[in-house]
């Protein structure tokens, strides 16, 4: 299984496809893994459909017409998980409100029209280095280490007789469903425990 590459998801209608910042982007992480949509529900669709991969969405909060506002797009993204980074763009200062949402909801941070291409960029850099060393990312290098034939072999079975392969366990962690959050826990407390141990070596 190949460690898969931070996804850079940039929704926002008032960009275009030459914008300075989007040409960075791509330049830094590859064409293939930048993806610019100005429609909200688009945007929010192709996140939604990729719960699986390490995404960095950049959220504008404005849009025309009927599109979902940014509010609606981050709520419904927290719906399914938490493990995707959101970086909020906007024109104008956001209501109390909506911050408080934001930020009770791990918004991991704020930019302005006014900021430049330089200022997003560090942002985006830090939250890809973030996602790099949670818990799942660590798993995906543990898991890239093993044995192909591994990989997809029943590695749990649980109470009731479910198995799952070391690629379903990432992925259940990715998506944050009720098995992978307890999996989560699990390993961050058998990693405390190492701690405490004074084990010197991690990675046997």
């Amino acid at each position: 299984m190949k460690s898969q590459d931070t996804k850079i998801v940039v929704i926002h209608d008032g960009l275009q496809e030459d914008e300075p910042l989007l040409v960075e982007l791509r330049e830094k992480y590859g064409d293939e893994n930048v993806v610019f949509e100005r429609e909200s529900q688009r945007g929010l669709d192709y996140v939604l459909s990729n719960l699986s991969q390490k995404t960095i969405v950049i959220l504008d909060l404005q849009f025309k017409g009927n599109e979902p506002s940014g509010i609606d797009v981050f709520d419904r993204i927290r719906e399914k998980t938490s493990l995707i980074y959101v970086i909020v763009w906007t024109a104008n200062s956001v209501p109390p409100e909506q911050l408080i949402k934001f930020i009770n909801n791990d918004a991991l941070a704020f930019i302005s029209a006014t900021d430049s291409t330089e200022r997003i960029l560090e942002i985006v850099d830090k939250a890809a280095h973030a996602l790099e060393t949670r818990v799942a990312s660590v798993i995906e290098q543990w898991i890239n280490r093993q044995p192909e034939g591994a990989k997809t072999q029943p590695y749990i079975t649980t109470e009731t007789g479910e198995q799952y392969s070391l690629a379903k366990i990432l992925e259940e962690i990715r998506k944050q469903t009720n098995f992978g959050k307890e999996m989560e826990r699990n390993i961050l407390l058998l990693a405390i425990d190492l701690l405490t141990r004074q084990k010197e070596k991690l990675n046997d």
